[in-house]
């Protein structure tokens, strides 16, 4: 045998000890963490919420989907994307959060007004009696959910709405995971093709919304109003090159039991259904819940 096999032999022989040595002389864990890198659920806690939007009042599929909410333990709050009642009266409300009680549904329940919500004369102070302000947002945990009111199609968001966005915006927890919510989504794809339901005054709202946040990045935005579900990137800014520099993930859910509307959202995505989100650090997860 030549001497430099000799010597590899030896190299690998010393190391194949040292090796032995340190397996049996280190912690289990410690071999684990020097191994495995270190997963994003071990570093940050996981925030778990429910979506779900457009079942106007009781309905079977509503019933069961909230009956579902309830009984996972990890869901931590029902987000409800609007048109929860059919005109937003007051005693539809009552009715609304009697069913909750009745499925058995003890977490928060945060609800943004969607169009059927202000049908009735006396919505808008039903609404701030019943569910609260019509815009506002909370802390849960690392999330800053942050609730919107564009109902109303003739006005979109109002600009005292948007002065308090903006400011709300400028005035969060620096690392918070940002959450908005509002019924009719906007900006969607082929929305010039198939249509939208925006006015001048309500596309003119919409423009400065996007302008705040181009300034104050969020990180995902959920709608209703459109009854399937959808996920699609809004455009915040583009360079001068036409290129997308700033833009934010949008997801519709719609599926709460009203009839399903097939030219939206494709094949696969036709269908009722509430949303479950996972937030792993800045990363927003969604997945299914679907009727049984």
């Amino acid at each position: 045998m030549r001497p430099v096999y000799r010597i590899l032999l030896l190299i690998a022989a010393l190391a194949g000890v040292f090796l032995l040595w340190w397996l049996h002389s280190a912690k289990p864990a410690s071999l684990v963490e020097t191994l495995l890198p270190k997963r994003a659920a071990d570093q940050a806690p996981v925030r778990t919420f429910a979506v779900i939007g457009d079942n106007e009042g009781s309905n079977p599929v509503y019933d069961d989907l909230i009956h579902q909410v309830a009984a996972d333990s990890s869901i931590q709050f029902l987000l409800h994307v609007g048109d929860a009642t059919s005109t937003g009266a007051a005693q539809e409300l009552q009715k609304l959060e009697a069913l909750h009680r009745r499925l058995g549904l003890t977490i928060p329940v945060y609800i943004v007004p969607g169009n059927h919500d202000i049908i009735a004369s006396t919505s808008a102070s039903a609404w701030s009696e019943t569910i609260g302000e019509r815009w506002r947002s909370v802390d849960i945990g690392n999330i800053h959910l942050v609730l919107l009111d564009n109902a109303d199609r003739k006005v979109g968001f109002p600009a005292a709405e948007l002065d308090w966005l903006e400011k709300d915006l400028q005035q969060r927890t620096a690392g918070q995971v940002t959450i908005l919510a509002y019924h009719r989504p906007f900006n969607y794809p082929l929305a010039s093709i198939l249509g939208d339901d925006e006015t001048r005054t309500s596309r003119a709202s919409n423009e400065r919304f996007v302008e705040i946040l181009a300034a104050n990045p969020v990180d995902q935005i959920f709608t209703g109003h459109v009854h399937t579900a959808i996920d699609y990137t809004m455009v915040l800014e583009r360079d001068a090159n036409d290129r997308v520099t700033k833009s934010v993930p949008v997801t519709v859910s719609g599926g709460g039991g009203q009839p399903i509307q097939t030219a939206f959202g494709g094949l696969l995505k036709e269908k009722f259904h509430a949303l479950k989100v996972e937030i792993v650090e800045k990363e927003v997860r969604n997945s299914f819940i679907l009727p049984r």
